[in-house]
């Protein structure tokens, strides 16, 4: 990696730290280059300002996310198979990323996101509503609207990663736990 692309990265690392301890408004310019370990002026030689570095950041994390998450499903599995997958995949990258999924939850929404980060940020509830509208017409999902059943999934999953955050030492997302987890909201969402 060339001196360029490591302090670009070093960069990305500090600013995910704080946008997601601090929020975009908490977060001062000159607090990410002191946590990246350069000078407030190298930022701009690499973002335009603040908000360029935040959607920099939600773009390169939002793709990633979506790409784990709605890699292509094998042929053949059955709804609950697929249902099953999405969740498990949904645990895995909070497991794994556990900083990046609070960032995109805290910041999905925000004004200061311009139109291509909301364009890769509404790829993943468009896939949903897909899959839940697929299921309901099969008779497979309760008949509800698929902006409720997506949020019950969703709401799920932030649960657990707020309390894996909150707990000293984290660890609360167990396999069991994510196991069980998925079985309830499963039948919670079953016709």
């Amino acid at each position: 990696m060339d001196v360029r692309t490591d302090k670009r990265s070093q960069i990305l690392d500090a600013a995910l730290k704080l946008f997601s301890d601090r929020g975009f408004h908490g977060t001062a310019v000159p607090d990410i280059a002191t946590l990246a370990g350069v000078g407030t002026g190298t930022i701009y030689r690499y973002f335009r300002d603040k908000e360029g570095l935040v959607n920099a950041l939600y773009q390169h994390w939002r793709a990633r996310f979506n790409a784990k998450v709605l890699a292509p499903m094998p042929a053949g599995l059955s709804p609950r198979a697929q249902f099953d997958l999405y969740w498990q995949r949904l645990v895995g990258f909070a497991r794994t990323e556990p900083i990046a999924a609070r960032f995109l939850e805290l910041h999905h929404h925000a004004d200061y996101l311009d139109e291509t980060s909301k364009s890769v940020g509404r790829v993943y509830p468009a896939a949903m509503r897909t899959f839940v509208r697929a299921g309901i017409g099969a008779g497979i999902l309760r008949t509800a609207p698929p902006e409720a059943l997506i949020a019950l999934m969703q709401g799920a999953m932030l649960g657990l990663l707020k309390q894996d955050q909150t707990l000293p030492g984290g660890g609360v997302i167990t396999d069991q736990l994510a196991g069980e987890t998925g079985a309830c909201l499963w039948r919670a969402i079953a016709a």
